[in-house]
């Protein structure tokens, strides 16, 4: 007997402003297969997953669809990546560091009153929540979410709207080692009943209820059919084991900061809550100029928390005894004058960049530790930018617009940005997120090439041991009850 098919593209190709033709795609999807697009970034994974789910029109060819129900097939099929986020909650109108100021995030909604509002039923979403274990974080606004959490929230709220297609961008970025082989476990069975569509970077990406593979690679499409030990193998041979040459020295700092300073860091006895829940209790850590440290902990343990406390993002560092390059805090310094030392990236900072402008300008942006570009760049500063650019191999995205990039580009473009200046400190928090194997280890290797330079502290957050760099000589561990051990 016949599989029905889900959905089937024949010679199709979509249509894109600014995008020339791409070669026409042959793929057909039946109930009961559970797909994985992979290829490294800029393939075009995205661009599939998006022409599938109604995004993009259709320039030529057919997409013939088997879902039932709906006036428009695509009205049935919900796509899960970190930028859905959009879709719940008014980012736009949000600044990064409101998620730190109690009364002002006071009218984002919590998961409760999402849930509340998008599922179709209460008795199904509460199963859900209880199958992904995030019945602890319904009270939470989701401003407050660290990354891990919320992509489980994004994978409840999506499913609770029982959509006929379900498409998971990177389905494992942000979690932790338990969280990740949880969520796995999930889509085990939740293969039985829910037919799904996973995009991921690498093989070893693939999560386990996979029955096909199809790679893209140049924007162009080909289906490995059934995934076996055999054909995981013969893919894992076909992408890229080595990680381009670093070319050129790392550009000198445009700008100069004072380096006198013997601590980047000291936390005094750091007690931190909110009215639900505690953050800190007694937390101690100092750090010296020139080290490399590593902060661990599961999802939800208090990093993205501990981080804004360093960065000047949170107001709560006024009345705790922290000291930043020397200086304790609340003596008269402007954030800005501790920004000046500092690179940073975040996967919850991403969220807040906005797409009209070009990457050009994103980058750039990290000379004034703006998000976005809001001044007039010089010749010179435009000409650092491109310079990091050129060294993460992604000058040619000098022009195009922030939006229009894949994820793994969007990655890129944070980190060119978060180097720019060639700050005194750098922080990474799960900077690898959505970058192919290729583009991890030329990061990695230029963030080791950053800290051989003479002073510069780095602070890496990372769930995952083989994404640490070598560098990397002390670690900090906060514990899920809220403890910490250097």
């Amino acid at each position: 007997m016949e599989k029905e098919i889900l959905f089937s593209l024949r010679q199709a190709t979509p249509r894109i402003y600014g995008m020339d033709p791409i070669p026409p795609i042959e793929w057909s999807v039946h109930r009961g297969e559970q797909w994985c697009i992979i290829g490294p970034n800029g393939s075009g994974k995205t661009l599939l997953a998006d022409f599938i789910a109604g995004k993009h029109a259709i320039r030529s060819g057919t997409i013939q669809y088997g879902i039932r129900g709906d006036r428009y097939p695509t009205d049935r099929i919900r796509k899960v990546c970190f930028e859905s986020t959009y879709s719940l909650a008014d980012y736009r109108n949000m600044y990064y560091q409101q998620r730190f100021h109690a009364t002002e995030n006071e009218e984002t909604p919590t998961i409760r009153e999402l849930l509340l509002r998008e599922g179709e039923d209460p008795k199904y979403t509460e199963r859900l929540c209880d199958r992904l274990k995030i019945q602890p974080l319904m009270e939470k606004r989701l401003i407050m979410l660290s990354s891990g959490e919320l992509r489980k929230v994004l994978i409840a709220l999506f499913l609770a709207k029982k959509p006929e297609l379900i498409i998971f961008d990177n389905p494992f970025s942000g979690l932790d080692v338990q969280n990740r082989k949880e969520l796995d476990e999930f889509l085990m069975l939740l293969a039985q009943q829910q037919p799904m569509i996973f995009i991921v970077p690498s093989p070893n990406e693939i999560p386990q209820a996979t029955t096909h593979i199809l790679k893209a690679e140049h924007f162009q499409y080909s289906a490995w059919g059934a995934l076996t030990k055999e054909s995981l193998q013969k893919l894992k041979e076909t992408f890229p084991a080595t990680a381009p040459a670093i070319s050129k020295g790392l550009p000198a700092p445009l700008l100069t900061t004072d380096a006198s300073y013997e601590y980047v860091l000291k936390m005094k006895d750091i007690h931190l809550g909110y009215a639900d829940r505690k953050i800190f209790d007694g937390l101690n850590w100092t750090i010296r100029k020139g080290e490399k440290w590593a902060l661990s902990g599961p999802n939800g343990s208090g990093k993205s928390t501990l981080l804004s406390l360093l960065a000047a993002d949170n107001p709560h560092a006024y009345s705790l005894d922290i000291t930043l390059f020397d200086r304790k805090r609340g003596t008269g310094e402007s954030i800005w004058d501790i920004k000046r030392h500092i690179g940073y990236i975040s996967s919850e900072m991403h969220l807040y960049f906005q797409g009209e402008q070009t990457c050009s300008k994103i980058v750039a942006s990290g000379l004034f530790d703006t998000i976005g570009l809001f001044r007039q760049c010089s010749e010179k500063e435009y000409e650092i930018a491109h310079e990091w650019m050129e060294i993460f191999g992604i000058e040619h995205l000098k022009d195009r617009y922030y939006a229009k990039l894949s994820g793994g580009e969007q990655r890129l473009t944070l980190l060119a940005r978060t180097m720019v200046k060639n700050p005194d400190l750098l922080i990474l928090d799960e900077p690898l997120h959505g970058l192919d194997e290729q583009n991890k280890r030329h990061a990695l290797d230029i963030i080791e090439r950053f800290c051989e330079q003479t002073g510069k502290t780095l602070i890496y957050v990372t769930h995952l041991k083989e994404e640490t760099p070598p560098c990397i000589n002390h670690i900090m561990e906060l514990k899920a009850n809220h403890h910490a051990k250097a």
